[in-house]
């Protein structure tokens, strides 16, 4: 198919090693990481392993498709010429970056980790043939069966593959399931963002019965990460949906025989398995998280005290990191700071956080440009709960992991991004026009 990559030489290459580039980003955490020595997440370490490894492998990659092209700064050009969007973010992301490290003195990882690595990765994504995205969307749900799996496993079990580790601190108190995907708050937010495009419609590979039972596992794998306002927005998305089916149903829209047929057999199994696993109490610990949640809830609201601490000036660039980390420790925020927004405005001062946030949208204009409408409900899911913890305001791999999902279950046909063809990477004198001459 023209201007995509076909699957021999090197276009196949580069193909099999996204693919394993996604593997690794969503199957080796941050805790995984530090298991083997690389000092990702915590403080002090040597600079290249501050990053993840799949960020090396998506610039490498990326490295490769403009070397493909013949020159690559005509290639680079291009791409970001196809899509304006995607350079006007690329602008905000070198402006902060270059705040965040020049005045704020914080480190590059977390801007190159979490807002680039999406970037990059997106722009592989477009290059690549059918063949290969469906190979990915095949792995992608093979990593979400896996990792609940795991998650359930280590719930029931106590074990953990991992030593549940954050910022450099081993965690011994905490219940909660970190499987493959790392933290359990992480865990939640992308089995709730993968759950929800499901019921959505999303991921045409997956079937019938083998939707409804991942749909199922996946409901059960959020109570063994153990994320409250996940799973609160995740149920409430699918009650409007089972509302949404049952309004056209009254309304006199068809249903299929068999999908009737499936869900009188479902519906009393499930409430069946429901009844029985909250007579054996695995619903307890999840349940007692509302009750107590070790300060959790506290922190949020003791949080915005942080403000008092600082100038008009100071809020507006961004306080001094040195005095942000005292009135954390003398407020006792053992959590950090579990808001998105408020650690933004904290981190990088509010005028700096609103340029960016605007060359953000602009990203996920474009993104969204590639998927279905409906992937924007998904969005909102995403951005809703990150509005419950620190999650992109530090280092993070989850928006790339977001952009793959939403690119590879709720795609939309648009244009591809084509190679550069040979005619437009070296000049040559027509002879026609030598002979005019």
């Amino acid at each position: 198919m023209p201007g995509t990559l076909r699957d021999h030489g090197l276009d196949g290459l580069i193909g099999r090693l996204m693919l394993a580039a996604m593997v690794v980003h969503f199957m080796v955490s941050p805790m995984a990481l530090a298991a083997l020595g690389w000092n990702y997440d915590a403080p002090g370490g040597a600079g290249p392993t501050r990053f993840h490894p799949s960020s090396y492998l998506l610039l490498m990659l990326f490295g490769l498709l403009l070397l493909r092209d013949g020159n690559p700064l005509v290639s680079l050009g291009n791409t970001f010429a196809r899509d304006a969007r995607f350079a006007l973010f690329l602008f905000a992301w070198g402006v902060l970056l270059f705040h965040a490290v020049r005045h704020q003195q914080l480190p590059a990882a977390a801007p190159v980790d979490t807002f680039l690595m999406p970037l990059i990765a997106v722009l592989i994504f477009l290059r690549l043939g059918d063949t290969m995205r469906h190979r990915m969307e095949g792995a992608l749900h093979a990593i979400f069966l896996v990792n609940t799996l795991l998650g359930l496993a280590e719930f029931l079990t106590g074990f953990r593959l991992t030593p549940y580790v954050a910022g450099g601190v081993l965690i011994m108190d905490d219940w909660r399931s970190t499987a493959f995907l790392g933290h359990p708050l992480t865990n939640a937010l992308m089995t709730g963002c993968y759950t929800m495009m499901l019921l959505l419609g999303g991921g045409p590979r997956l079937k019938g019965r083998w939707r409804w039972g991942m749909i199922a596992l996946q409901f059960a794998g959020m109570i063994a990460f153990g994320g409250r306002a996940s799973l609160v927005l995740l149920v409430l998305v699918a009650g409007i949906a089972a509302m949404r089916l049952l309004f056209l149903f009254l309304a006199g829209g068809r249903l299929r025989l068999r999908d009737m047929a499936l869900a009188g057999v479902l519906l009393p199994i499930g409430l069946a398995i429901l009844g029985t696993l909250l007579a054996l109490g695995f619903f307890d610990r999840f349940l007692l998280r509302f009750v107590e949640d070790k300060g959790s809830a506290q922190a949020r609201i003791v949080m915005f005290e942080l403000f008092n601490g600082f100038t008009w000036p100071e809020l507006l660039f961004g306080p001094p990191q040195v005095n942000l980390s005292y009135f954390v420790h003398v407020y006792k925020l053992e959590f950090g700071i579990e808001s998105l927004w408020v650690a933004f405005i904290l981190f990088y001062g509010i005028l700096p956080s609103l340029m960016f946030l605007l060359g953000f949208l602009f990203f996920l204009f474009g993104l969204m440009a590639r998927c279905q409408a409906r992937g924007w409900v998904i969005l909102g899911y995403f951005f809703l709960v990150n509005t419950t913890f620190l999650g992109i305001a530090g280092k993070s791999t989850s928006v790339t992991s977001l952009a793959l999902m939403l690119l590879l279950m709720l795609p939309r046909e648009v244009p591809r991004l084509a190679p550069m063809q040979p005619a437009l990477r070296i000049w040559k004198p027509d002879p026609a026009w030598r002979m005019r001459g």
